[in-house]
């Protein structure tokens, strides 16, 4: 601490790893790294994943000398103010002397994600949704039902941590207005019986073409969503608090590869439950990872048998039917003008009866024929 008569905002505390377990083992420099109170108040608010960003982006600070090339006002001066942009939008004012470096103030650059934020600038984050209505997505659903689940759900309000028992993380494709009900039809879809008034929405904004990159990027690699949704993961177990996670399309490989980097840092996800709704993810690597962390696989087979994503793009159905079905179906999933109750990926799959129903409702009697006939064919194998 500095002498007592500096100000209390300007008093310096130990700059601490949000997250230990997280991080891998650093260059050592001899600088000391602190903290202004100032900084530390606005730290604290911050996600967890945030907080490890910043304290990441000094460490690298750390390993240049503390002066940094890439940060503004590049000088050697001892005690210089320099500016350090991380990933998120977070900025911090810091200063340099031979024994520490010194994290002076913090803001955040980017204005908040919200409904009115232009699609190509949304970003990641936490935003909590309630439910509006008691509309739910069940068997027994009308045209007129589906088309008010997109009122259903709420605004989605920003949030710094989770509070919610549910958590739901979208797929692709997906703007923040789109995400809030869906993910929250899929959350109530998976855990019906809570009957949830809430849940918070791991939001994944889409990037259009870019979106199909950060699907191969989860299988080779690592996408900044999946290290993102891996620190809330670790934040949860951390804190004792047992959720129920639903994720959808990409949003299953993302949830798959997250759970890996948690495995990779030794943590158990013990009480943690899942569900996945046709996600792009292959099932057998998904199973693997839920397992060996310890977390309860609630659902990871709801997918409809006309699905192109989970059965080709997810690897898990490669057989000529599957194929020919797929690309029979590729409009229901992709086209713009179709109801949303007769895609065979976006809503929950009920099974084949109420597939069959939307079908033959909105025209599509060819189609409600062909499932008709694939499912007496099964039944006749049994």
């Amino acid at each position: 601490m500095q002498e007592s008569n500096i100000p209390a905002q300007h008093q310096l505390l130990d700059l601490e790893n949000p997250l230990p377990s997280w991080n891998l083992k650093k260059k050592a420099t001899g600088k000391k790294l602190m903290i202004t109170k100032e900084a530390d108040t606005f730290m604290r608010g911050l996600n967890l994943y945030e907080k490890t960003k910043v304290y990441n982006e000094v460490l690298k600070l750390a390993s240049e000398g503390g002066y940094g090339r890439f940060s503004k006002g590049f000088r050697k001066d001892p005690m210089f103010m320099r500016q350090k942009k991380c990933q998120g939008g977070i900025s911090f004012m810091y200063s340099v002397n031979p024994e520490m470096i010194i994290i002076n103030r913090m803001t955040v650059e980017l204005e908040a994600t919200d409904l009115l934020t232009p699609v190509n600038k949304q970003q990641m984050g936490l935003f909590e949704v309630k439910r509006a209505s008691g509309v739910r997505w069940h068997e027994g659903s009308t045209r007129e039902d589906a088309q008010k689940l997109e009122s259903a759900w709420g605004d989605p309000m920003p949030v710094a941590s989770i509070n919610t028992e549910h958590v739901a993380i979208n797929g692709m494709s997906n703007d923040l207005n789109k995400a809030r009900w869906l993910m929250g039809v899929h959350m109530d879809t998976a855990y019906w019986d809570d009957n949830a008034k809430a849940y918070t929405l791991v939001y994944n904004p889409t990037r259009g073409k870019m979106d199909i990159f950060e699907c191969i990027q989860d299988r080779v690699s690592t996408s900044k969503l999946a290290e993102f949704l891996a620190i809330m993961l670790i934040e949860s177990q951390q804190k004792g608090a047992k959720r129920k996670w639903t994720a959808h399309s990409q949003g299953g490989i993302i949830m798959t590869r997250a759970v890996e980097l948690v495995n990779m840092r030794g943590v158990r996800l013990e009480g943690q439950r899942v569900s996945i709704h046709a996600g792009g993810n292959y099932k057998t690597r998904a199973e693997n990872a839920f397992t060996k962390a310890g977390m309860i696989i609630d659902e990871i087979r709801r997918d409809h048998p006309d699905d192109f994503v989970p059965n080709l793009l997810g690897f898990n159905d490669l057989s000529l039917g599957s194929f020919i079905r797929g690309i029979r179906s590729r409009k229901l999933v992709t086209g713009d003008d179709r109801p949303v109750e007769v895609s065979p990926h976006t809503l929950p799959y009920l099974g084949r009866e109420s597939a069959i129903r939307h079908l033959q409702m909105n025209g599509y009697h060819k189609k409600a024929e062909r499932l008709a006939k694939l499912t007496m064919k099964e039944l006749d194998l049994l």
